[in-house]
C-alpha cells in the first residue's frame, strides 16, 4: 500500500496532463485531423448510409432567428445532450456553426470550444459550416478574404468536415475561387463538402449546366432541401449520388428539416436513404432530436428504427 500511495502524485499528474493534451488538441494550429473512418464501436447504419448528423447551428445565441431555451446548449446540459446523441439518438456526428462576426477563431465563447472539444472526446465527427444564408454577411468581402476567414477557422479547429458555403447562391465561379483559395491555406485535413445549395432541383441543375467544375471542387457532393422544397424524392436523390459517384465522390444530404415519411406534400427523410445518400444531416436537432435531458424525441425513434443496425 505504501508503494501505490507514494506513486498515486505522480500517476495523477501524468492523468491531468494527458486529459489537458486531449482537449486542447482541437485547437493546435498544426494538428492534422485524422481523416473520419467509422469503427467496429461506432454506430452502424443500413445502405449507403456513413454518416448521420446531428444539426447545432440553432443551438447557438449567434443564431438570433431559431435561438431560444429549447435549442439552446449550455454548460449546464451541453455533455448531457452530446452523449444522449451518441447513445439514445444514435447519430455519430454533429454540425456546428462558423460565425461570420468573428474573425478570429479563438475569440469563440469557451462553452463553444467545450461543446467542440467534448464532442470530439467521445467520438462524434464535426461538421462546420457557416452561420448564413445568402451574402448579406459578407458585404464587400473578397474571394480572398472569404477563403482566409474559413481557413482560419479550420486550421484552429481542424473540423472533420467543412462547407465553405451555406445556401449562398455563389456563382460557380467563385465556388471554384474560393475553395482553391482554401485548399491552399488548409494546415490541416479537412474534406471540403458543396455546393449546398438551397433545393435539390435547384442543385441537380446547376451541376449538370456547370459540366463537371463544382463536382471536380468538393470532396464530397452536398445539397440541401430547406425553404418548401418538394424536389428531395428518392429519384433525385439517386440523381445526385449517380452524379457524384461519376467523379469518385460520395453525396450528402446536407440539412434536411423532415420527418421520416414523406408529409404534408414533401418528401421525407426516407427518400434521402432510399436515394443512397451516404451523409444525412438533421437540420435543428434539438429539440426536434433530442431534449435537455438526453433523451430522443419521437422523430429520432423513428429514424433510428429504420437506418440502425441492430
Amino acid at each position: 500500500m505504501k508503494t501505490i500511495r507514494s506513486r498515486a502524485p505522480w500517476l495523477l499528474t501524468l492523468f491531468l496532463g494527458i486529459g489537458l493534451m486531449l482537449a486542447a488538441a482541437p485547437f493546435l494550429s498544426d494538428r492534422a485531423a485524422a481523416y473520419p473512418v467509422q469503427s467496429a464501436a461506432q454506430t452502424m447504419y443500413r445502405g449507403s448510409l456513413k454518416w448521420y448528423i446531428a444539426d447545432l447551428k440553432t443551438s447557438f445565441p449567434e443564431h438570433t432567428k431559431f435561438y431560444s431555451p429549447q435549442t439552446a446548449l449550455t454548460e449546464a446540459n451541453y455533455r448531457i445532450v452530446l452523449d444522449g446523441l451518441k447513445n439514445n439518438v444514435k447519430v455519430n456526428g454533429v454540425r456546428l456553426p462558423i460565425f461570420p462576426t468573428e474573425p478570429d477563431p479563438a475569440s469563440y465563447a469557451p462553452l463553444y470550444k467545450n461543446i467542440f472539444a467534448y464532442a470530439r472526446s467521445i467520438g462524434l465527427v464535426i461538421y462546420a459550416s457557416p452561420l448564413s444564408v445568402g451574402k448579406a454577411d459578407y458585404s464587400g468581402w473578397s474571394d480572398a478574404q472569404y477563403a482566409r476567414w474559413l481557413a482560419d477557422y479550420a486550421n484552429y479547429y481542424a473540423p472533420d468536415f467543412l462547407s465553405p458555403y451555406n445556401e449562398s447562391s455563389a456563382s460557380d465561379q467563385e465556388i471554384v475561387s474560393v475553395v482553391g483559395q482554401l485548399r491552399a491555406m488548409l494546415k490541416v485535413r479537412t474534406l471540403l463538402v458543396g455546393p449546398d445549395r438551397q433545393h435539390l432541383d435547384g442543385s441537380l441543375r446547376a451541376l449538370t449546366k456547370d459540366n463537371g467544375t463544382i463536382l471536380s471542387t468538393f470532396d464530397i457532393i452536398s445539397s440541401h432541401n430547406a425553404g418548401k422544397d418538394d424536389s428531395p424524392t428518392a429519384a433525385n436523390w439517386s440523381a445526385l449520388v449517380q452524379m457524384a459517384a461519376r467523379y469518385g465522390k460520395p453525396a450528402w444530404s446536407s440539412e434536411n428539416p423532415r420527418e421520416w415519411e414523406a408529409s404534408e406534400g414533401m418528401p421525407g427523410l426516407s427518400d434521402a436513404v432510399a436515394g443512397g445518400v451516404q451523409g444525412l444531416v438533421i437540420w435543428w436537432a434539438k429539440p426536434k432530436l433530442i431534449n435537455d435531458y438526453g433523451q430522443p424525441t419521437a422523430k429520432a425513434i423513428d429514424i433510428a428504427s429504420h437506418i440502425v443496425q441492430q
